[in-house]
């Protein structure tokens, strides 16, 4: 029996869609930074870049991985995972800048690499979406929380923009989970990076404006 070419095309599809924009939204925050050098900037950017390496490791793993061999597929898979744990790191970092003084962001921001590593021990013992969500969810109540704090106490700008991104990002993940699909070629994944994408654009416009604490 002759394998596809593409095993999943709508999902390697929209995977790639998430790889272009990711980078796209990561080399405009790099030029805000340069020229404002906002720390927020800088950690926005990284969550586009990894989210963008999601997608591209995505594409790969749902569109040719079953042609390669076992151990290749799997790094393919982990590799996904991994720049999603970086993502939600980054992302981490990004809304504590925001609402937390910079000397006190000196110490702070060693307690999300500690989580990042734990991720990435759990990853490699189990490779399993599951286990990415049971990070991602937490990390990005925080970061609403911390996003609303700013919002209700301050009217930061940009918040509403991330505030409903996060949000949009929360159907997403259900979604997902889920396992609903509208057709056997446009199922949850490829629902999920649909919402996903929404998600990005949201939070790009958002951080456009945000700025550090103080």
């Amino acid at each position: 029996m002759n394998k596809p070419l593409i095993y999943e095309p709508m999902t390697a599809f929209t995977d790639l869609l998430i790889f272009a924009l990711g980078l796209y939204f990561a080399k405009e925050l790099y030029g805000f930074y340069t020229a404002k050098l906002y720390d927020v900037h800088l950690y926005f950017m990284m969550v586009f870049f990894f989210m963008g390496l999601a997608g591209l490791f995505g594409t790969l793993s749902h569109g040719i991985g079953p042609h390669f061999s076992d151990g290749v597929h799997t790094f393919l898979w982990r590799m996904t995972l991994y720049s999603i744990g970086l993502t939600t790191f980054s992302m981490l970092l990004g809304g504590l800048y925001h609402v937390v003084p910079f000397q006190t962001m000196e110490w702070l921001k060693w307690l999300p690499l500690i989580g990042l590593i734990v991720f990435f021990v759990l990853i490699t013992k189990h490779d399993d979406f599951s286990t990415v969500v049971w990070f991602y969810i937490p990390v990005m109540t925080l970061v609403l929380i911390m996003m609303l704090y700013s919002w209700l106490r301050f009217q930061g700008d940009g918040t509403v923009w991330i505030i409903m991104s996060i949000l949009v990002a929360f159907v997403g993940a259900i979604v997902q989970q889920s396992g609903f699909s509208i057709h056997k070629h446009f199922n949850h994944n490829d629902i999920y990076h649909v919402i996903q994408i929404s998600s990005m654009y949201l939070l790009y416009r958002g951080v456009l404006v945000l700025k550090d604490f103080g």
